[in-house]
């Protein structure tokens, strides 16, 4: 039988590995299509040692966000969600379809099996392909969701050729990950809210002793960027490696082994960072998909509000995920996934999420 998950506690130490990625920001090396510099080698190294053999969480530092641009988005993100009932409802509500909008609290469930997730969120797309409607929102959000997200996606698509590094493709292959990413029509910058949990809103069922905020989960795509608020900082995430490409809901495996570990943000513009599902169909299981969750925590942490802000490098909906070869080699070329486009993959996982009508879905997207 599965343990409760711990509850994180004041003065809960970071207990993942940071990697700076200053290497990768500069135009220089295997960036511009030159031999990798021996700065850009150690830090690939050390993505791949986490990735394949711890849990696939890492704290980045030095990838092109400032601690400013990141203290902006907060306080945008804080009027948001400081609008009225009344206000909230003029904003433009969620759509599964285009995944843009707003998310009213409670209205989601990241893994099927369990009660919804106390958060209300926000989702902004690429501006060059969505109408990103912005109407009732605070003064400013929108420039800031545009200059964020647009910092985000180039960081992420450097982030993307590190990982071909890292993972030791061929060096004609240096833009195997990079190069479905062309349209940028997946890659979505979320704001995110949890108020806060009275003792007496808790919904524990026999097996979770704790409140989860969010239930247990893998995200879709291949890269996510993780930012917390510097007041609760992330309480109340934990992080463990996968046993296969997802985690929750019809996947199961909520249970699967209870060593959880707890990953408190580090403020500013250090990033918690994980790779989701498609990377692991796309590495054969060399790096295995990355599950977390959100527990509410003690009395300190649970009453207060919670915020995040999260950009999920996900890729084009025409992109084919199917195992490089290299990583075939190296796994025993049997393939553990079938080929898959991301936009049926991602689609899939709406779904599941929102519980919609497949139908529905899968005509407009």
């Amino acid at each position: 039988v599965a343990s409760a998950p711990r509850a994180p506690v004041a003065g809960d130490m970071p207990s993942l590995p940071t990697v700076d990625f200053s290497a990768f920001m500069s135009d220089e090396g295997v960036v511009v299509g030159d031999e990798p510099t021996a700065a850009q080698l150690s830090c690939a190294a050390r993505i791949n040692e986490t990735c394949r053999d711890d849990t696939g969480f890492l704290y980045m530092t030095n990838f092109g966000i400032t601690d400013e641009d990141v203290a902006d988005a907060f306080s945008k993100s804080a009027a948001l969600f400081a609008l009225g009932n009344d206000q909230k409802a003029k904003l433009n509500p969620y759509d599964p379809v285009t995944n843009l909008g707003f998310s009213a609290f409670a209205s989601e469930a990241l893994n099927a099996r369990r009660p919804a997730d106390l958060r209300e969120g926000f989702k902004y797309k690429n501006n060059d392909v969505f109408d990103n409607v912005m109407r009732g929102t605070p003064a400013g959000f929108a420039e800031t969701c545009e200059g964020f997200y647009r910092k985000c996606l180039t960081a992420a698509r450097r982030i993307a050729v590190a990982c071909a590094l890292a993972l030791e493709l061929p060096s004609d292959d240096s833009r195997f990950f990079e190069r479905n990413f062309k349209v940028v029509d997946q890659c979505t910058l979320q704001f995110l809210h949890f108020p806060p949990v009275a003792a007496d809103d808790a919904v524990n069922d026999d097996d979770i002793a704790t409140q989860l905020r969010v239930g247990e989960h893998t995200d879709f795509g291949m890269v996510t960027l993780l930012f917390h608020d510097s007041v609760v900082n992330g309480a109340g995430l934990q992080v463990k490696k996968a046993a296969t490409d997802q985690v929750g809901g019809a996947a199961g495996g909520e249970f699967d082994g209870d060593e959880w570990t707890e990953a408190p943000g580090r403020g500013g513009a250090t990033a918690v960072v994980n790779t989701g599902a498609l990377m692991a169909r796309w590495t054969n299981d060399e790096w295995r998909a990355t599950a977390h969750r959100v527990v509410a925590g003690p009395p300190e942490v649970a009453s207060r509000d919670r915020y995040s802000i999260a950009f999920f490098f996900d890729p084009d909906k025409d992109a084919i995920i199917a195992t490089h070869p290299a990583c075939l080699a190296r796994t025993g070329w049997e393939a553990r996934y079938a080929p898959i486009s991301a936009r049926d993959f991602v689609m899939m996982k709406i779904m599941e999420m929102q519980k919609t009508s497949e139908a529905g879905v899968k005509a407009a997207y």
